[in-house]
């Protein structure tokens, strides 16, 4: 995940509501600005990153729905 990606993230992040989310549908359209293998990798990094606690608030519920993990952002 590069800079950019992660203070992408992070603003959409700080714009959610507590409660369950999907990251591309917590990133809105400027996820359908990356091409696909930027998606997956992100997505996995996310999910790393959210796993070993470096995005406050954020948690992974070890679900997926439709393919997506499902997070929680708790506050």
């Amino acid at each position: 995940m590069t800079a950019d990606q992660e203070a992408m993230i992070r603003e959409a992040l700080a714009a959610l509501p507590a409660g369950e989310f999907h990251l591309p549908d917590a990133v809105g359209p400027r996820w359908d600005e990356l091409w696909i293998g930027e998606k997956v990798g992100l997505g996995n990094d996310f999910l790393k990153h959210v796993r070993q606690g470096q995005f406050e608030g954020i948690e992974d519920t070890g679900r997926k729905e439709h393919g997506l993990h499902v997070y929680l952002k708790t506050g």
